[in-house]
């Protein structure tokens, strides 16, 4: 618990969003002046009033064929609009959250394989949807339990702050999107002070402010969120009591290969499973696979189980396909091939982790929904054992732990030092070296600037390297500079900044770096006029005029968020511009 009274001189509402793949909740804090912040929960939604407590609601939309959104959330199950879903035909819009995934993260997902958006909806319309939904739940559950917010509600949400959680290997263009469709669904207005209100936090350190704040051990461990889309695994040390702190010890770690993979390995197993039976159908086996979805997967055991999939009633029967009496019976060899996948990759990253960890470590915290499956828990406990590695649960309900953990890390910022999951840099002309084996390969890319100093083109330099620390203070600066005979040929300078995610350090040339292995991050850009008045005349050996000009990139991560800087000295002041 945050023992340190909010300072602010007037009340501030702070919504924390956790979008799932599958389910989603908001955590919320009222800050008063004065008073120590206390983390509430949205307890109570539209379609789920009669379910004491429920923290969370699916992660769904129905939209009618003009691409209107009719209802969403745990409404989008009840029994009328399910019969309205069908009379009129409406689309159900689900799991959208996976197709924000960076091109970089690998996994057996195909997109044609996930539901399809409705007609002239972009992804970022239907995040921007459903955010506008969460905020309508948020607004009458508040304004219920709050007597005080409802006549103040449009001052509240006019400075509020919303912190949306995300997997750990979403970057700088997923919470691009995503702050978009925040404003776009009315979360805040689209100006700079706007845009300065809709915060981020990995999954991963949202976790660890839950389980911090639950109590964990102080050494290393690793918190592994195991949700509906992303399996998140982040390596931690607590530093500090007094104030609590901690520091990542690994690099984050994100694998697309949560529950909802373990669905649609039983479905493309009952396919064939059922392809010459009368229940092979493609509703039929929808129909089974969403059955297996909500029992079977969750209460599955062992190995030795025999699975009954309840889908349909006594007189539905096909003893030959292993159906009597509306159920479809699965070995629990078949169901555990539906999970292995999973497991596996759970296992390997946090053998990963603890093999690049900076410390020891020997407890692994379980939170998110996946982690709730009886199944998935003993089998980590068990592969886990034999490198004595200890698998438990902290105490609270671990589905909160990204909402309530979201609010935690806004309030509370445990975190002092992060590790760079990725190396950050930019195209370069390396001054060319006549004695380096590398730059006579290139002779054909040397070129002469004015001042007759010569350049090989085609460099990749490095600005931050993957599995550095990083606080919130620190700077990665490195120097650039143009030159041009005329004053009149300046133009903008533009820098591009790419992220490489290949293995080991980035090499120094772009042609030895895979495509798939780099990608643009963002671009700083600099207007000429400014250039021009940073402009130094020079003369080079042969007698020649020339124009030179410095400044430097800065890439930091002030909180989550990497921002990269053009730096430049103008007389005796120092300016920048900026670009997340």
């Amino acid at each position: 618990m945050s023992q340190k009274p909010y300072e602010g001189s007037s009340r501030r509402l702070v919504l924390a969003f956790d979008c799932g793949t599958t389910f989603s909740g908001i955590s919320y804090c009222l800050l008063n002046p004065g008073e120590v912040p206390k983390i509430c929960n949205i307890t109570r939604y539209p379609g789920q009033e009669h379910v004491a407590g429920a923290s969370k609601i699916p992660s769904v939309l129905c939209y009618d064929k003009q691409g209107r959104l009719r209802c969403a959330g745990a409404e989008a199950l009840l029994p009328e609009n399910v019969l309205n879903a069908e009379d009129e035909e409406w689309l159900k819009v689900e799991w959208f959250k996976v197709r924000m995934r960076p091109k970089s993260m690998p996994s057996a997902l195909k997109t044609s394989t996930l539901p399809p958006l409705p007609p002239n909806k972009t992804l970022i319309q239907v995040f921007a949807d459903f955010f506008r939904y969460l905020l309508s739940c948020a607004e009458k559950f508040i304004k219920e339990t709050h007597a005080t917010v409802v006549k103040r509600w449009d001052d509240l949400l006019a400075n509020a702050v919303f912190v949306i959680g995300h997997p750990n290997g979403w970057e700088g263009t997923q919470q691009s999107m995503l702050r978009k469709a925040a404003i776009m669904g009315g979360l805040a207005p689209d100006t700079p002070e706007g845009r300065s209100r809709v915060k981020f936090v990995s999954e991963g350190e949202a976790s660890l402010h839950f389980c911090l704040r639950e109590g964990v051990d102080r050494k290393g461990f690793i918190i592994a969120d195991l949700g509906g889309g992303t399996l998140d695994f982040s390596a931690y040390q607590v530093t500090g009591v007094k104030p609590l702190q901690a520091e990542e010890v690994a690099a984050a770690i994100c694998h697309l290969e949560g529950s909802t993979l373990v669905t649609l390995r039983a479905e493309g197993y009952i396919t064939h499973k059922l392809r010459d039976s009368v229940y092979g159908a493609k509703e039929h086996v929808k129909q089974i696979a969403n059955c297996f979805d909500e029992s079977t997967k969750k209460t599955f055991r062992t190995e030795n189980d025999v699975c009954l999939v309840p889908f349909g009633s006594l007189a539905d029967k096909d003893l030959d396909h292993g159906i009597r009496s509306g159920k479809l019976k699965l070995t629990g060899t078949e169901v555990a091939s539906f999970f292995a996948p999973a497991i596996k990759a759970t296992v390997d990253a946090i053998l990963q982790q603890i093999k690049e960890s900076k410390i020891p470590i020997s407890m692994i915290y379980l939170v998110g929904g996946f982690s709730a499956s009886p199944y998935v828990t003993t089998q980590l406990k068990e592969q886990l054992a034999k490198h004595k590695i200890s698998v438990a649960s902290p105490d609270g309900q671990t589905a909160k732990a990204v909402a309530d953990g979201a609010l935690s890390f806004y309030l509370d910022q445990f975190v002092a030092l992060r590790i760079a999951k990725i190396s950050y840099g930019t195209k370069y002309h390396w001054k060319y070296d006549s004695n380096n084996s590398e730059h006579k390969k290139r002779s054909k890319s040397v070129w002469t600037r004015p001042s007759g100093e010569k350049l090989v083109k085609g460099g990749f330099r490095t600005v931050l390297k993957k599995g550095t620390s990083v606080s919130k203070e620190t700077e990665f600066r490195s120097g650039y500079g143009g030159q041009v005979t005329r004053m009149e040929d300046i133009d903008n300078v533009r820098l591009d900044v790419r992220a490489f995610y290949g293995p080991g350090s980035p090499p120094e040339w772009m042609d030895l770096i895979e495509k798939r292995h780099v990608r643009s991050l963002c671009t700083v850009t600099v207007d000429k006029s400014i250039v021009k008045n940073i402009a130094q005349r020079s003369t080079s050996k042969s007698g020649g005029v020339y124009f030179w000009y410095n400044y430097d990139l800065i890439i930091n991560f002030g909180g989550t968020e990497m921002t990269a800087q053009i730096l430049w000295n103008e007389g005796t002041s120092t300016h920048k511009v900026e670009r997340r």
